[in-house]
């Protein structure tokens, strides 16, 4: 795909670090001008990045940031809604101030941003692409993480209604829902507790974390003219731990090990 995305312009939001930084990065290596819209400073600066302070849960400032796009660049052929946060609770502990964080960053935050680049795409009358990070958390229950899968869940549906809304002018809308991903999110949860890493990898059938560069792949896919008839759909990377039924099976239906 080297080159596909010359001449095009791609916003991503949380590209400061993380999965957001490999998915800026894969689009670097195809050629595109990257803006990031991260409310905070990037860990490591990425060379060719252009990085612009946005709250995406503030319509005002992501006017202003994608302002900003406009004044730098003057079009947008692609968005990525990726900026996210996480809180870890019970429902009946969970603060509201936190559930409001965590559905206003992820939800509300796809909906002002991919309001802003459709209007950029029909205007501009060439078609664009729009990929958002759903996850496997809105596909199966996690405890503790109700308004992260509930927000996760509700980007798939407007994955679904953009999709239909902007189909006739060539705006194609999908969403990539990754399992457990080897990011600072998930090192910092082994580290306090709220994850534990034995009971992840057992639990996937492919027996590790996804690395970034495994999200950010299917993503500037979906992004490109390869994915040209796909549209309103979520693909699932998660090394099929949502697929599966039984976590564990009787030994007999194990597969025999390879012979030395």
């Amino acid at each position: 795909m080297a080159g596909d995305f010359m001449d095009k312009v791609a916003v991503i939001t949380g590209a400061a670090r993380g999965i957001g930084d490999a998915i800026a990065a894969r689009f670097l290596a195809e050629g595109a001008r990257v803006f990031s819209l991260d409310l905070g400073a990037p860990d490591e600066a990425r060379a060719g990045v252009t990085y612009l302070t946005a709250n995406v849960t503030d319509p005002a400032s992501v006017a202003a940031a994608f302002a900003e796009v406009d004044r730098a660049a003057g079009q947008v052929d692609v968005l990525v809604n990726n900026a996210g946060v996480q809180r870890v609770a019970l429902a009946e502990n969970m603060k509201f101030e936190d559930w409001q964080l965590v559905i206003n960053t992820h939800l509300t935050g796809m909906h002002l941003c991919s309001a802003e680049a459709i209007r950029r795409m029909r205007a501009r009358n060439k078609g664009g692409a729009i990929v958002s990070i759903a996850s496997a958390a809105g596909i199966v229950a996690i405890e503790g993480r109700g308004p992260y899968g509930a927000a996760k869940a509700g980007i798939e549906s407007l994955t679904r209604v953009y999709a239909v809304e902007t189909a006739g002018a060539g705006i194609r809308v999908n969403a990539v829902a990754p399992g457990s991903t080897r990011t600072k999110l998930i090192e910092q949860g082994l580290k306090d507790g709220t994850i534990r890493g034995e009971w992840q990898v057992e639990r996937i059938p492919m027996g590790r974390l996804a690395e970034p560069r495994e999200i950010a792949d299917p993503v500037v896919y979906l992004a490109s003219d390869r994915a040209s008839y796909i549209t309103g759909q979520t693909l699932v990377v998660d090394g099929g731990w949502t697929i599966q039924g039984m976590v564990h099976v009787s030994d007999w239906l194990k597969p025999a090990p390879p012979a030395k």
